[in-house]
């Protein structure tokens, strides 16, 4: 493939070309089928070639591409009050980001800013992002093992044992960060009860709460949110 001689070697590759989409199935270049069950880890969510999706792209693209946040722009307004249509009822703002794992990245930020503290507590098995701040929360040895140093004080403590976690936070924790159900470690969902006690804990203890519903959010578990 000539990607080859041009494209880093990141992923392991497939002798496969991809040339068109519909819905939730893609064919290559000699006409076979296959169910897409990646979907662009999220981008895609909604199929190939869903209409209302092309429509409004191709909309937007006829007016203007791109609008820098500090000016205002009527099609962001129009989405941002869609999105709080569905979003969670006690969040009143949202940041916009190009990636999971920026949004991570901004997460942490946002926490430490805030709180002024530096130590930050992940869950075993968590995954995050492979950016350096995301890469630092997640859990896995082998995503971890070739860019050390990554970033300092960060915690980790075992997914859905409340009392491990209470032994783990200290004065000094900014946040909490967790998947409310683990993907890449196999699909763990949370025992009952532990995000409220979670959500008691970080509140007794003045330590934000952060919910990554990267993988698990938007309707993938037949509610808009795990």
């Amino acid at each position: 493939m000539s990607e080859d001689k041009f494209l880093g070697n990141l992923y392991q590759r497939f002798p496969v070309t991809v040339e068109k989409g519909l819905g939730a199935h893609v064919w290559d270049t000699e006409g076979k089928e296959y169910i897409d069950c990646m979907g662009g880890y999220g981008v895609a969510l909604v199929g190939h070639q869903n209409k209302r999706v092309t429509d409004a792209l191709k909309s937007q693209l006829e007016k203007i591409i791109t609008v820098h946040s500090s000016l205002y722009n009527k099609t962001r307004e129009e989405f941002l009050e869609n999105l709080f249509k569905v979003a969670p009822k006690n969040l009143s703002q949202v940041h916009l980001n190009n990636s999971g794992a920026e949004a991570i990245e901004a997460a942490m930020k946002f926490a430490r800013k805030f709180t002024g503290k530096p130590e930050m507590v992940a869950m075993n098995g968590s995954y995050h992002g492979k950016s350096l701040g995301a890469l630092s929360i997640t859990f896995n040895p082998k995503y971890r093992k070739s860019f050390k140093p990554l970033v300092e004080k960060v915690s980790f403590s075992p997914f859905g044992d409340i009392e491990k976690l209470r032994e783990t936070v200290t004065d000094q924790t900014a946040f909490v960060i967790l998947e409310p159900i683990q993907g890449e470690s196999g699909i763990h969902v949370a025992p009952d009860g532990f995000l409220q006690d979670v959500r008691k804990l970080c509140d007794e203890k003045g330590i934000l709460l952060i919910f990554d519903e990267i993988q698990a959010g938007l309707g993938r578990t037949g509610k808009m949110w795990a």
